[in-house]
């Protein structure tokens, strides 16, 4: 197949969120998302009144325990 002339295409913008948006139709960035991961991963190791929740909470593993009967 010839190289076709790209000269007389059309330019096409593209929009691009720097970060996640609700309800946006534009594309995101890949380091956007990532930020976005990175951010999730530091929310979700607090509860609501900023505990850290792996050394506040016990493991279920640490409370259950069960008796076996005959």
């Amino acid at each position: 197949m010839a190289d076709q002339d790209k000269s007389k295409l059309p330019v096409t913008r593209v929009n691009v969120d720097a970060s996640p948006v609700i309800g946006s139709n534009n594309l995101i960035t890949s380091g956007a998302v990532a930020r976005a991961f990175d951010e999730f991963a530091e929310q979700v190791q607090v509860d609501a009144e900023e505990n850290n929740i792996s050394r506040t909470y016990a493991k279920i593993a640490d409370v259950i325990f069960y008796e076996e009967m005959d």
